[in-house]
C-alpha cells in the first residue's frame, strides 16, 4: 500500500472542511476542552479551553500552532501533525490565490461557495446527521452564516486570542436567540453532552434558549437565556445536569399523586411541557415558565422556590397537586392543545 493510501489525515478542499475534520478528531477523544488543554499544556504547547472552542466553533482556518497544540494532546505522531500542518498550509494558498484573482464583471453571476462546497439551503430542524456527512453541514452552515451575518451576526469577530490580545476570526462574544451557524451548533452539542436534549441544527431557536435557561439554573448560574464565555467554559468542563426523569416515571408519579383524575393530570403536563422536566419557556411578556407544570417565575417567588427546584420533577408534580387541591381542578393551567 503506498504512503497515501495510509495517510490518517482526510483531506478538505475548504476551510470549513478542514476545521469539521478537528471537530471530528476532538469528538472522536471523548474528551473535554479542558482535559485537551491540560494534556497540550503537558505537551509543552499553549491551547486554553475558550481558544479551542473558538477555533472548533468557526469555519476559517485556525492558526497554525493552534492545530498542532490541539494534535499533541492527543500524542499525534510528528508525520501526522505535519500532514495536518501541509493540508492547512494548501488550504491558505488556495484562499490566497482566489483573492488575489480580478473581480467579477457586473452581471456576470458569483459562486456563494469554494470548490465542493453545497449550495445553501435552509435551516433543517430535524437532528444530527451522520458522522461521514457533518463537513457537508457545516459547509452549507458557513454559506449561511456568511449571508446572514449583517442580520444575526453569529459569525462575526468576537473573541480575543488571550495570549497575545490579537483578535481572531470566530463566535461571537455572546451568542443569543436568532443566531444560526457553526457557533449555534457547537453550543447545542455541548448542552446535549451535558444532558439537555436539543435539536442540533445549528439554530438559536427557543428550544435552545430554553436548554440554555435550564442549565443556567440548574448550575446557578444567572439566568439570561445568552451564552457568554462564562457558560461554555461551564459546558466545557464536562459539567452535567441531573439526568432528568424518563417519561414513563413521569407518567407513573403523576398517576400516583392525582388518583381522583391521573388521565387528566398526564394530559395536562403533556400538554403544558411534552412531559419534559426541564422545559423552560418565556412567554409574550417576558416572564418564564418552569417545568412539568410551567410554573412562572412569580409563582415561585410567592412559594419561595428557586428555579432548580422547580425543575425538579417531583416537587412540580407535588406542587401542581397542591394547585389543583385548592382549586378543584385543572382549570389553573390554559392550555388549548397537546404537545
Amino acid at each position: 500500500m503506498d504512503d497515501t493510501a495510509r495517510d490518517p489525515v482526510p483531506q478538505a478542499v475548504t476551510a470549513g472542511e478542514y476545521v469539521a475534520l478537528l471537530r471530528d478528531v476532538r469528538r472522536c477523544s471523548g474528551l473535554t476542552y479542558r482535559e485537551i488543554s491540560r494534556r497540550a499544556s503537558a505537551a509543552g504547547h499553549w491551547l486554553p479551553p475558550s481558544t479551542l472552542a473558538t477555533m472548533l466553533g468557526r469555519t476559517t482556518l485556525p492558526r497554525e500552532r493552534t492545530v498542532v497544540a490541539l494534535l499533541a494532546a492527543f500524542d499525534t505522531s510528528a508525520a501526522e501533525v505535519e500532514r495536518w500542518v501541509q493540508l492547512r498550509r494548501d488550504l491558505e494558498a488556495r484562499a490566497g490565490e482566489r483573492d488575489r484573482q480580478p473581480s467579477h464583471p457586473a452581471g456576470t453571476a458569483v459562486e456563494l461557495s469554494t470548490v465542493g462546497d453545497p449550495a445553501p439551503s435552509a435551516p433543517s430542524r430535524r437532528g444530527v446527521l451522520g458522522p461521514s456527512r457533518r463537513w457537508l453541514r457545516l459547509a452549507v452552515l458557513a454559506v449561511l452564516g456568511v449571508l446572514t451575518v449583517g442580520a444575526s451576526g453569529a459569525l462575526r469577530p468576537g473573541h480575543t486570542d488571550a495570549a497575545d490580545g490579537s483578535p481572531t476570526d470566530g463566535c461571537p462574544a455572546v451568542l443569543q436567540q436568532g443566531m444560526y451557524g457553526p457557533c449555534v451548533l457547537d453550543l447545542q452539542e455541548r448542552l446535549v453532552a451535558g444532558g439537555l436534549n436539543v435539536p442540533v441544527d445549528g439554530w438559536f431557536g427557543t428550544d435552545t434558549a430554553g436548554r440554555v435557561m435550564a442549565f443556567q439554573a440548574l448550575d446557578g448560574l444567572p439566568v439570561s437565556g445568552t451564552v457568554d464565555g462564562r457558560v461554555l467554559d461551564k459546558l466545557s468542563d464536562g459539567t452535567r445536569v441531573p439526568a432528568a426523569w424518563p417519561e414513563e416515571r413521569i407518567g407513573t408519579y403523576l398517576r400516583e399523586v392525582f388518583p381522583e383524575d391521573p388521565v387528566g393530570a398526564v394530559q395536562v403536563a403533556r400538554c403544558l411541557s411534552g412531559l419534559d422536566p426541564y422545559r423552560v419557556e418565556v412567554v409574550a411578556d417576558g416572564a418564564r415558565r418552569w417545568g412539568l407544570f410551567q410554573f412562572d417565575d412569580t409563582e415561585l417567588s410567592r412559594l419561595g422556590v428557586d428555579r432548580p427546584t422547580a425543575l425538579d420533577p417531583g416537587w412540580n408534580i407535588r406542587a401542581a397537586r397542591d394547585v389543583w387541591s385548592r382549586t378543584g381542578g385543572f382549570d389553573h393551567w390554559q392550555c388549548d392543545s397537546g404537545r
